[in-house]
């Protein structure tokens, strides 16, 4: 029996693993703060020295392929932040909604993810059990908890740190521990010391990207503030700022924040125009309705694409492209945006700073991290925005973080007035030179012919004839399935029915999980005694994928919009089932 233990704490957002955590080593919890990196503690227990990795927890409702690419990072390096490794993982699961086919798909996917031979020193412990026994939970669960159990060799604890005044449950699970180590002889679970290499080389890699990125910024900063410092009293000017961005994104929250206004929960079914005064300046915002984050542009609803551009009729001296940084950016939601972007122009991209919310999901990582680790395509449109960005670290009405964004929109204004003028010169120039090599143009029939000649001689004319003026995406085989979509649809475009349900439940993931979020608020601020049921709430949650079922069943369509906060306000049922129809 090994002298030392090492145990690693594993679980969703919210599961309750730090309070285990604090709990079983009998330690005090410093603060309510989430988990958001690796975090080392240690104990002892009946004289045996505990080392315990707490972990950053997952959206339960969000598949592997959306979770940031640094939280992915965090749970492999969770294994060797105790070397040699790990006796024991310990998987926190809480009991208070409905055990899933989703929920169990994405905690597999998440521990499976640091190793395909997890399970065997795997422990489960249930959380926020109350008045159930944990053979009651089990048994009512049915067959999704049931799965997962028995990967883990039906071990599991009940661990309620509200409830466990005595130290009992805490002994339970030590004594779990014990055996399980006992059973696998005191070895300890290693990640191939290949992949371990290359995460290391990775995270290097990122974190001089990342410094190299916010030199840059500074550096351009800094000297567009000499620039602007000779133009005293601007800042006094006007300011209209359009919000843009997908479905949960934190838009209508964010321009919340920026004008200290309450925060509205409604729809934003079109565009919203708000004003307000911000250190002695007015300011507009103008929030604009959602598109789909994973869907194709040609399947947002016509009112959608009316009111974005009706957005410009407000003139508009920047556009905050709104992204959640607690979620990751993929190809897929960059060619997303692109399409929904492109009818605003070219030039849009000069008006543009990314503007990144729920920041605080980042802990001490700089948001330069979090765009070098998430890769080429938020790389490419940070780039395509000016190298411009910023985050909303908290969601509250901080005020430092709104003055920080609109220096630095400041700043976009000014150099798009000294590009504008360097066009200027250049079209002059370029008008210049023209007039003066005209003499080297051929002539048009000239070129007619040389085109003619080279096309008699080209095998690439069938290539040529398939050419069509509108984009045709197909995915696999096309949908057998008729959509009756609101607005008109390209008819060329064509997605597998099978890639179209999984896209539209990753569109609800992110209301799920602030759904769930929200409820989880409320009932801790809810006095102990106070007569509430949440029945309706679960339903809601667990009813979600079974709304999408139906929506393949009748075909109904509606518009849609953002919501964007942690936590709604409660709504009716009629409210509810709006909501989740298309």
């Amino acid at each position: 029996m090994a002298d030392e233990l090492r145990l690693v704490l594993l679980g969703g957002y919210q599961s309750g693993k730090s309070n285990v955590a604090h709990s079983f080593l009998n330690v005090k919890c410093k603060s309510d703060q989430t988990t958001t990196q690796c975090v080392k503690m240690e104990g002892n227990i009946h004289g045996r020295k505990i080392i315990l990795v707490d972990t950053p927890g997952w959206w339960k409702f969000f598949q592997l392929c959306d979770t940031p690419e640094r939280l992915k990072a965090e749970l492999v390096r969770s294994t060797n932040i105790c070397p040699p490794g790990p006796h024991v993982f310990l998987l926190v699961i809480e009991v208070d909604f409905a055990f899933s086919e989703k929920h169990r798909k994405v905690a597999e996917s998440h521990v499976q993810f640091i190793g395909d031979d997890i399970w065997n020193q795997t422990i489960i412990v249930f959380t926020k059990l109350g008045d159930k026994t944990i053979e009651q939970y089990v048994e009512s669960e049915g067959e999704n908890l049931n799965k997962l159990t028995q990967k883990c060799g039906n071990r599991y604890v009940g661990f309620d740190t509200n409830l466990d005044t005595d130290g009992s449950q805490a002994k339970e699970l030590f004594r779990q521990i014990e055996k399980l180590v006992a059973e696998n002889n005191g070895c300890f679970f290693q990640v191939d010391a290949s992949r371990l290499m290359d995460l290391e080389i990775t995270m290097k890699n990122v974190e001089e990207k990342a410094a190299a990125r916010e030199h840059q910024v500074l550096e351009k900063r800094r000297k567009l503030k000499e620039i602007k410092s000779a133009d005293a009293g601007h800042d006094a000017t006007p300011l209209n700022i359009v919000l843009l961005g997908w479905v949960l994104s934190g838009k209508t929250l964010a321009g919340s924040v920026i004008l200290g206004t309450d925060i509205s929960f409604d729809k934003t079914s079109k565009c919203v125009r708000t004003c307000g005064e911000v250190n002695g300046r007015q300011i507009t915002v103008v929030d604009t309705p959602s598109w789909w984050k994973f869907l194709p542009q040609q399947l947002n609803a016509d009112s959608v694409k009316t009111e974005i551009l009706k957005a410009m009729d407000y003139s508009p001296h920047a556009f905050l492209l709104v992204i959640p940084a607690d979620t990751t950016f993929l190809e897929e939601h960059l060619e997303v945006m692109l399409e929904n972007m492109r009818p605003l122009g070219e030039k849009v991209w000069r008006q543009t700073l990314v503007l990144f919310t729920f920041g605080g999901s980042l802990g001490n990582k700089p948001i330069e991290y979090h765009i070098e680790s998430e890769g080429d395509a938020l790389v490419r449109l940070v780039e395509m925005c000016g190298n411009r960005y910023h985050v909303f670290e908290s969601m509250r009405k901080d005020r430092t973080q709104v003055n920080q964004l609109l220096e630095k929109i400041e700043e976009m204004i000014m150099e798009n007035a000294l590009l504008k003028s360097n066009d200027e010169h250049q079209e002059k120039k370029k008008k210049s030179q023209e007039g003066e090599v005209l003499s080297e143009w051929l002539p048009v029939k000239d070129v007619k012919k040389l085109l003619n000649e080279e096309w008699d001689r080209s095998d690439t004319i069938e290539m040529l004839k398939t050419v069509t003026p509108q984009r045709v995406v197909r995915r696999g085989r096309s949908m057998q399935l008729s959509l009756d979509l609101s607005g008109e649809v390209n008819t060329e475009l064509f997605i597998n029915k099978h890639q179209l349900k999984d896209a539209i439940e990753r569109e609800w993931i992110r209301k799920e999980a602030r759904n769930s979020s929200r409820i989880q608020f409320q009932q801790k601020c809810l006095d102990a005694n106070a007569d509430m049921s949440s029945c309706d709430d679960d339903e809601d949650i667990q009813m979600s994928l079974a709304k999408v079922h139906d929506w393949y069943q009748r075909h109904y369509s509606s518009d849609y919009a953002s919501v964007s906060s942690y936590e709604e306000h409660d709504k009716t049922q009629q409210d509810r089932d709006s909501s989740l129809s298309f």
